[in-house]
Formats: structure tokens, sequence, C-alpha cells
């Protein structure tokens, strides 16, 4: 009987100690934010986000109502803007792995919405800080996000009216108007302050990142997500530049 005891007295201290253990290292890794201060003789990478392969024909989207507003005519997608070399604007560049360098910026975020167009098509945003979505247009726009991580919303924006919203946690999001079937944005919600948008020819450059080994991820709304491992040097440039290739549909196999 006494042995049973010490047995059953010894597996409770056990488990004990495992669950305290593991609500510490829970405790401890959900608190592992980012931290942003000054960087000293910081690093920088840099380079440009090509196409591999043919551009693809321009696809032109059907502007069918409030053409008062929004126009008459056909506009051009946004989900590939390509240079003449094949440079790839507004691809996302980021480094995924970094836990402190700089601070982030005070620069508000607004996205628009103009001749029902959204302005800019792809946004950037740390985590936790407001984003205003506007409405510059005289006719009211639904806003209607898709997202995992954040509370989605889909919610009614007048004329000249405004929703602030807040996201707290890294995310790339889908905003549509569900109105105005044709206008899609892409907000993407950061966790740090290291990320870049290329620019019409396909270049960016993300700076002041401290000396070390990182993850320097791609991603673009057509062409997809793809990683590369990059060391950055005290007061240095590294150049990382990416070929992104647009993925090919597999063709369904018929069944006999």
């Amino acid at each position: 009987m006494k042995k049973v005891i010490n047995g059953i007295t010894k597996n409770l201290l056990t488990a004990f100690v495992l669950v305290s253990l593991t609500l510490i290292f829970t405790k401890v890794d959900a608190s592992a934010d980012y931290v942003g201060g000054n960087v000293s003789n910081g690093g920088s990478i840099s380079g440009t986000i090509k196409l591999k392969g043919d551009a693809p024909a321009a696809k032109m989207l059907k502007v069918d109502k409030d053409q008062a507003t929004c126009g008459h005519d056909d506009i051009p997608s946004e989900a590939l803007i390509l240079s003449a070399d094949n440079g790839v604007k507004d691809a996302v560049i980021s480094i995924t792995d970094i836990t402190s360098g700089k601070k982030f910026s005070d620069e508000k975020v607004a996205v628009d919405q103009k001749n029902c167009v959204f302005i800019p098509h792809v946004s950037l945003a740390p985590k936790g800080q407001a984003v205003d979505l506007l409405n510059s247009d005289d006719v009211m726009h639904n806003l209607h996000s898709y997202s995992m991580k954040n509370t989605a919303f889909n919610e009614g924006v007048t004329g000249g009216g405004s929703l602030p919203k807040t996201f707290e946690y890294a995310e790339t999001i889908k905003v549509t108007c569900d109105v105005h079937t044709w206008m899609t944005s892409w907000l993407i919600v950061q966790d740090n302050p290291y990320y870049e948008l290329s620019d019409e020819n396909g270049n960016y450059k993300i700076e002041n990142i401290p000396a070390g080994d990182y993850t320097l991820q791609v991603w673009q709304e057509s062409l997809g997500k793809t990683t590369q491992k990059v060391s950055v040097k005290a007061g240095k440039n590294t150049e990382v530049n990416f070929e992104l290739a647009k993925a090919t549909k597999k063709k369904r196999r018929k069944r006999h």
C-alpha cells in the first residue's frame, strides 16, 4: 500500500513539474516580441525582383457599375505589373527571422479608394498600428477582408468616409469591395520593420540591418513566395536578386 501511495505521489510530482515547465516556456515564447532600438553600423540588402520566362498578356478588368464615378473604360489589373525587362513591381521583400534592430517608422498607413480603385494596391503596415481605410469617391464602397489570424470585417464606407482598423497579428490580408467586384488590394501586416516594396523596375533596398544571418522572403500575389538565406555584414551592402516564375496549372487527369 505504501509503495502504491509513493508511486502516485511521484507521478503527481512529475506531472506538476512538467506542467509548470510548459507554462513557463509558453509564457516566454509568447512574450518574445520584436525589440526596436538604435542600430550602429548596420548593413543593407538590395537587389531586383524579376519574372522568369515570358511576360503574360495584360489582364483587363471590366468596370460595370457606378460608371459616373468609376469610369466607362475597362482598367488594367495590378495583379502583376512588369517593367520592360520583366522587373516586378509591388513584390514584398522582408526579413522573417529578426528579433531586434531598428525602430518601426512613425509614418501612418492609409489605403484610399479613388475612382473605384484601391490606392495603393499593396500596403505594408506594422502589427498593432491603426490603418486608415479611406473612401475619396462619392459612392459607397463595401470593404471585405479575408484573413485567418486577424478578425475579418465586411463593412460599408460612405463617400468621403473612413474606416480605421488595427491588425494585431502579422498576416497577408486580401481586401476587396463587394459593391465593385473588380476592386482588390493587399495589406501586409508585419511583426518587424525590415520590409520593402519593389519599385516599378523591381528594385528594392532594406537598410539599417544588424550584422547577422537571416532569411529573406519575397512574396508577390501572382507569383507566390520564396526565400533565400543571406549574411549581412556591418556597414556593407549585400545584393540578393530573385527570379520568380508564374506557377503552371496542373492538368486534371481524366477518369476512365
